[in-house]
């Protein structure tokens, strides 16, 4: 089978994307990527209406159909900026879109697309019960990994110094994440990314002196910050947390580098790691604190933790296992 994947392949969002379409090549299917933001541009920078970015990427999407013939379509996108229906008048296979945002997902202002698709994946439980409340065809879909770049690293004594501390965070503040990050400050705490340095998006003081480099992040220093860490810290951002909702990438790519990751509880999670056993879990600042202590302390149940996380990783939670799923809902 050949999959037409259209999604962001840029930054971090590039390179998961490329493992993800790789699971289904690994499965025997045949993925082509293509870069949406590519695909509605246009050098001529007098012809910007949106109008006239709809027609260039119904244009060039039809014309990527005509060259591969693909039987899927696999959208991965924030937004469309274009109507599905018009792609269904060029295209007779299946069409997919995947929600990785949630219940604010842009999409969901209107639900009238979701008559041109065959099947709507979510990442969030939260979406996947108002999409059956709405009598829409849906199912819930959670990140997979990589586990072979995703993987324990012998890292250098330099690279243990510069990458390492007993707990770190990788990703952009956001008022809660500053506010509970604040609580943990003085327990070793790494900060990566460069907006811990701005004021304005960062007002805690003690979290500047926490921030490792005033640039952003990705692809193998990320591996490698998650191998020099005692814990890793994931926070939902905001609106997430009212309800609780949607595990991140974060949530398997910690456990999968075999460093103990300490998340916040989301309903998703119980249903694909044990908690106290494969990862941990917190509801509220204390949580954090007191699990924080207890672990930057026990640096070998921390250890342990990392390592049984991983091998479900490895178990259950690839793209190629991913992969067999999705094949398996849209073509019952």
């Amino acid at each position: 089978m050949k999959i037409l994947f259209i999604g962001y392949l840029d930054g971090w969002m590039g390179i998961h994307m490329r493992q993800f379409a790789a699971g289904f090549d690994h499965i025997g299917h045949q993925s082509l990527l293509y870069d949406y933001k590519k695909l509605e541009n246009s050098w001529n920078f007098l012809n910007q209406s949106p109008q006239a970015r709809k027609e260039r990427f119904l244009r060039r999407l039809k014309n990527i159909v005509a060259e591969h013939k693909p039987d899927m379509i696999f959208f991965v996108i924030a937004h469309f900026r274009f109507d599905l229906q018009s792609v269904r008048e060029f295209f007779k296979g299946r069409i997919v879109v995947y929600d990785m945002d949630g219940p604010g997902w842009k999409p969901y202002e209107s639900l009238e697309w979701t008559q041109n698709i065959d099947m709507l994946f979510t990442v969030s439980k939260v979406s996947l019960r108002n999409l059956h409340n709405n009598q829409i065809k849906a199912a819930y879909l959670a990140h997979g990994v990589d586990v072979n770049y995703y993987s324990p690293l012998e890292l250098s004594d330099r690279e243990l110094q510069y990458y390492g501390s007993p707990v770190s965070f990788v990703g952009r503040p956001s008022p809660r994440r500053v506010r509970m990050l604040g609580e943990i400050a003085d327990l070793g705490l790494s900060l990566w990314g460069r907006r811990w340095s701005r004021s304005k998006e960062c007002n805690n003081a003690d979290l500047w002196n926490c921030n490792r480099v005033k640039k952003d992040i990705i692809g193998e220093d990320v591996v490698k910050i998650y191998n020099a860490s005692g814990l890793s810290v994931n926070i939902l951002r905001e609106p997430l947390n009212d309800p609780p909702t949607i595990m991140s990438l974060q949530v398997f790519t910690v456990p999968a580098s075999g460093t103990c990751l300490l998340s916040e509880w989301v309903e998703e999670l119980e249903e694909m790691f044990e908690p106290g056993k494969e990862l941990l879990t917190f509801r509220n600042t204390d949580e954090l604190k007191e699990l924080t202590k207890k672990y930057t302390r026990d640096i070998a149940a921390a250890r342990q933790i990392g390592t049984a996380g991983r091998k479900r990783c490895i178990a259950e939670h690839t793209h190629e296992k991913r992969a067999e799923y999705i094949i398996k809902s849209v073509y019952p």
